[in-house]
């Protein structure tokens, strides 16, 4: 019997060895690895360092076969379900690095008005839109960007109350408008805000404005007739109240 019949016997023997004690020879080669847990960590870590070529060759060699994908997959679901705290640490540090790109490319996104931004604004997956409703889509943003431009670049606006144009000046300033303006100009406000006053009692003088909104002192007689008017309509309130 040469050399190489004896290596093919022997190895034969091994295999059989090996199949038939499985759980034992798993069992020992644990309680090694527990016992000499460093020793197991730096050999693993000097033959990555040694082999660092060949251990990246064969990754991307296995990504291209369902074989090699689906052990990758196993030892990722291994190693998740043994070091979860790491796995989530690792998470948090990848998504902060992540945040600020994604951030500026859902901002370009935004500006290029990508196939992607537009399928997000009709809530549906990309690859569902169809092209010629992208398109549509795409077209009604421009044409709205541009109406919101015209609407900024504009030096007046319409009263709701008294239906006059006038500067944005005159307007104040208001969270809930497009424009950042609100519906009702200052004197509309101011006055609407002195007939809720006058009419609740709360006050007897009405205030007076010029055309400017600038308030205008009242004469004296003006101020007279507003407090005997006042005091009418108190009196007459109190006189129905006595009634009922």
């Amino acid at each position: 019997m040469n050399t190489e019949e004896k290596k093919a016997l022997k190895a034969a023997h091994n295999k059989k060895y090996r199949d038939a004690n499985k759980e034992l020879i798993a069992a020992n080669q644990k309680k090694y690895r527990d016992a000499n847990k460093e020793l197991v960590r730096e050999r693993k870590r000097a033959y990555r360092e040694a082999n660092k070529e060949r251990i990246a060759a064969k990754k991307a060699a296995d990504v291209k076969t369902e074989h090699g994908r689906a052990l990758d997959k196993a030892r990722g679901e291994r190693y998740r379900a043994a070091h979860p705290e790491r796995v989530r640490e690792l998470h948090r540090i990848a998504s902060a690095k992540r945040a600020p790109l994604a951030k500026q490319e859902a901002k370009q996104r935004r500006i290029e008005l990508r196939d992607s931004y537009v399928a997000q604004i009709l809530s549906m997956p990309t690859n569902l839109v169809p092209p010629e409703i992208i398109k549509a889509e795409r077209i009604r943003l421009k044409i709205k960007r541009k109406v919101q431009e015209l609407d900024n670049d504009r030096t007046e606006k319409k009263c709701s109350t008294c239906r006059e144009y006038k500067p944005l000046i005159s307007f104040g300033r208001s969270r809930g408008t497009k424009d950042g303006h609100s519906y009702e100009c200052r004197l509309c406000s101011r006055e609407r805000k002195r007939k809720d006053r006058y009419e609740k009692g709360l006050t007897y003088t009405p205030r007076k404005f010029d055309e400017f909104g600038r308030r205008v002192k009242h004469t004296p007689e003006e101020l007279k007739e507003a407090k005997n008017a006042h005091a009418r309509k108190v009196y007459a309130l109190n006189k129905q109240r006595k009634r009922t």
